[in-house]
């Protein structure tokens, strides 16, 4: 059975998307092959230009490969899955202490975990109701993967961009705080009317802060704070009505920059650092570069204008090389910070329990939920009333409570770098499509 391609995140290639990315590298291939001096494949022109792996690209030539003739080539989209969706829903503690319970695997035990061990190190530790093919989903949302070994195992593994994105976050901070800058997280939260304490599995030390979403009224909360609690008048809340029930449309660049420039900017320390998540309205690229499809004069004009060296003798793919190469993201909400004195840090993916924000939001939550609101002007009541409640001291240990999270990971990496050391990587399985829903033989069924 042939492996099964993905899009993006974890979107299968359809028939009409791998024609597309075909036809698409046949362009490149005999732009290539009129100027011998190109220095890069057609393949990796269209990886880099469509931001799906080389390895798909390369799986897409090779099906096409397989038809006597163009005019009769097809591509087959993979069969639907069933929705595989995890049932059981874990919280934020709860990610946490599989991740941190993976690394520690890693540490005390000089070697990887099957998956076999990791849960029934949880089931014991967390009491985990799940069965291991539901586990491996969770494990997965939190940024982990299969690698194949040369000894054709297949080994859990965190993703290397994840890790990249950690040590970086926690190299900076550190910085940071030894410059003696004032540090502060921002996030935003989401909230109905109908919101109750979900009836999850969780630690019994900690509580299930997991956001119940319906369709209706919302109230959405933004909010700064730090070891000094609260930015000053930074309290932006705003109804809205979602009939799909998704309130992340709600908050949008717009609405979020906005914030910034109002309620943020004016009321921050200078020289302050203002950590932000990962969420699509803070990413909002700048400095948007030409595509492959762009017009030739597009390309140069746009090397020209940042005094990048190039020849106007020059063919498209190596002038979107030379882009690609000299591609620097600039994001819109940095800019504007920037212009004010301030810096922005971003977290890593799938590390909530490093915003001392996701504590804050916890206690408005559970207080909301015991006094039931039954209409939205009681919810954001109700929501005022908590935040105004909520003491520097508290702030304070939820920030102490972040940093021994930060040395945790410090102490941790240096031996994640050894474990890692001793595996011997199967150089045909590099690519993130690599992870199968059958990696492993233990696999028990739900």
């Amino acid at each position: 059975m042939a492996p099964v391609l993905k899009l993006g995140r974890g979107k299968p290639l359809t028939s009409q998307t791998k024609e597309v990315l075909y036809h698409l590298y046949k362009y490149f291939e005999n732009e290539c092959n009129s100027n011998p001096s190109c220095i890069v494949t057609p393949a990796q022109l269209v990886a880099k230009s469509t931001g799906i792996s080389l390895t798909s690209i390369r799986k897409v030539v090779s099906e096409s490969k397989c038809h006597s003739s163009e005019q009769q080539l097809t591509f087959k989209s993979p069969k639907k899955k069933p929705n595989r969706k995890p049932t059981i829903i874990i919280d934020n503690s709860d990610q946490q202490v599989i991740r941190n319970t993976i690394h520690n695997f890693h540490i005390m035990h000089k070697e990887i975990p099957i998956m076999k061990t990791l849960h029934a190190i949880l089931k014991e530790k967390l009491n985990y109701k799940g069965c291991v093919t539901t586990l491996r989903k969770h494990v997965k949302t939190l940024g982990f993967k299969w690698r194949r070994t040369e000894g054709n195992h297949k080994l859990l593994m965190e993703k290397h961009e994840i890790r990249y994105l950690r040590i970086n976050y926690l190299l900076k901070i550190s910085e940071f705080r030894a410059q003696n800058r004032p540090i502060v997280f921002t996030d935003e939260t989401y909230i109905n009317t109908s919101y109750t304490l979900p009836k999850s599995w969780s630690n019994a030390s900690t509580s299930s802060f997991k956001q119940h979403l319906s369709k209706g009224n919302c109230l959405i909360i933004v909010h700064a704070g730090g070891m000094d609690g609260f930015v000053p008048n930074a309290l932006f809340m705003f109804v809205t009505n979602q009939k799909n029930g998704d309130y992340h449309e709600s908050m949008n660049y717009n609405n979020f920059s906005k914030w910034i420039i109002t309620q943020l900017i004016p009321n921050l320390k200078p020289n302050s650092v203002v950590v932000v998540d990962n969420a699509p309205y803070h990413n909002s690229i700048q400095n948007h570069a030409p595509s492959p499809y762009s017009r030739k004069e597009e390309m140069i004009d746009w090397l020209k204008f940042r005094n990048i060296e190039h020849s106007p003798n020059m063919l498209k793919p190596q002038l979107y090389e030379l882009i690609l190469q000299n591609t620097e993201r600039l994001y819109k909400v940095d800019e504007i910070l920037q212009q004010h004195g301030h810096t922005v840090l971003r977290l890593p993916p799938y590390h909530p329990e490093l915003n001392p924000m996701e504590n804050i939001w916890a206690l408005v939550k559970t207080y909301i939920a015991d006094k039931n609101a039954m209409n939205i002007n009681a919810l954001m009541t109700l929501a005022e009333e908590k935040l105004n409640a909520i003491t520097v001291e508290e702030w304070r240990n939820f920030c102490l409570y972040a940093i021994e999270e930060e040395k945790k990971f410090q102490g941790r990496e240096e031996a994640l770098d050894t474990i890692s050391e001793r595996i011997v990587i199967d150089i045909n399985d590099l690519s993130d499509e690599s992870e199968d829903e059958d990696e492993m033989s233990e696999v028990e069924h739900c």
